[in-house]
């Protein structure tokens, strides 16, 4: 029996995967051309009336920042200092008084602050301000931490830095810093450290603390308040080796009387050096203790 193929022969029984895209057609509805028009050009006067308005308007800025910063009421008529320290205050307020600070508009905080942080014993300052006529400074002062003897005494902090000077020795307020190598290297590392080892020890043991010597690094000649013995020890053992001298001092006083120093910078023994030798023993210079 004869098969009917009803499908024709131009067309393909299957179309392509995914679908072919149908081609564009223009639709018949008749569209209208759009015809697009000339650009417009600015004239001269258009173009000297733009110039105009934007001249008038930096004119008019620039008279309302002369204005500004020639108010006498921006001018800075009041200064507020604030530190904990009543020197540091002082010196600020003096030494802002010998200036004319000016308008507040145009007072540059940085350069102000660059030269107050300069002052002995100011470590940092806060400017801040206060409008129409006010300033305030907030400064942070330096901690006095030790005199440091470099041909007079410098009153100075952690860091080194010197808080004020004297010729004389004020007062016993803070030990006395010396170097056995005139300060000729590592000025602020050695204060540093010096510092970093003082704070290791008890407040009462770092009180009885008049003079440290550097010897050499890490090694260190102390002397007490009220004693002439001269304790030689390390940075890291000072409050160890402090401790032990004082536990010890009586019977050492006891079995060699007078002592120029004790050397305690070997951990397994003791060299004592008495003040006045004993006749017998006058050709041995040292003492070993162990």
């Amino acid at each position: 029996m004869a098969v009917e193929n009803r499908y024709p022969l131009t067309k393909p029984l299957f179309t392509d995967f995914p679908a072919e895209k149908q081609s564009f057609h223009r639709s018949e509805k008749n569209t209208a051309t759009r015809i697009r028009g000339a650009r417009k050009v600015l004239s001269v006067k258009h173009l000297l009336l733009i110039f105009g308005l934007i001249a008038a308007f930096f004119a008019g800025l620039a008279r309302v920042y002369y204005y500004v910063i020639s108010c006498d009421e921006l001018e800075i008529k009041t200064v507020e200092v604030v530190s904990t320290s009543p020197q540091v205050k002082q010196k600020i307020e003096q030494y802002l008084s010998q200036y004319h600070l000016g308008n507040i508009i145009a007072c540059d905080l940085n350069y102000l602050r660059s030269r107050l942080i300069r002052l002995p014993g100011v470590k940092d300052v806060r400017l801040e301000k206060i409008l129409p006529s006010g300033l305030k400074v907030e400064a942070t002062p330096r901690i006095p931490r030790l005199y440091v003897y470099r041909g007079n005494y410098q009153l100075v902090d952690e860091e080194g830095e010197i808080i004020a000077s004297y010729s004389e020795l004020p007062d016993d307020s803070w030990p006395i810093l010396e170097d056995s190598g005139s300060w000729q290297q590592n000025y602020k590392e050695k204060v540093t450290l010096t510092c970093q080892a003082l704070d290791r020890l008890q407040p009462a043991l770092r009180a009885r603390i008049r003079t440290i010597k550097l010897l050499g690094r890490s090694s260190l000649e102390i002397q007490l308040a009220g004693d002439p013995v001269k304790i030689m020890t390390g940075d890291s053992s000072l409050a160890e080796s402090l401790n032990y001298y004082l536990s010890s001092q009586s019977a050492w006083a006891e079995q060699f009387g007078p002592v120029e120093y004790i050397d305690l910078r070997l951990n397994d023994r003791v060299y004592i050096k008495p003040l006045t030798l004993q006749a017998e023993k006058a050709s041995a210079r040292e003492k070993e203790a162990s």
